[in-house]
């Protein structure tokens, strides 16, 4: 059987290597200004963000519902992003020790 191309196909082929989700993960909470990368989990379809934006760095804006909004530059342009926190990551960019 020909291999799907989709754009789902492309979030599952690293099904196997994200394993499950930890609680931590799931009650991860970001405040606003935060900065986060935006790190798809394949096994969570809802509030998952377009395959380009993986691995962008972002900052948090506020919440929508249970998700984030997270705006990022993309070439010369600001794109805004709602996302939920399953897909999400502190980043250590832009923080100050």
């Amino acid at each position: 059987m020909k291999r799907s191309h989709g754009n789902y196909s492309k979030h599952s082929r690293s099904f196997g290597r994200k394993g499950k989700l930890t609680i931590p993960t799931l009650l991860a909470a970001y405040k606003s200004g935060d900065m986060v990368r935006i790190d798809p989990n394949p096994s969570h379809r809802e509030g998952r963000p377009a395959l380009r934006f993986k691995g962008m760095t972002g900052k948090v804006e506020g919440k929508v519902g249970r998700a984030y909004c997270v705006s990022l530059r993309v070439g010369g342009k600001t794109k805004t992003l709602i996302v939920t926190n399953l897909h999400l990551s502190l980043s250590s960019v832009g923080t100050e020790e």
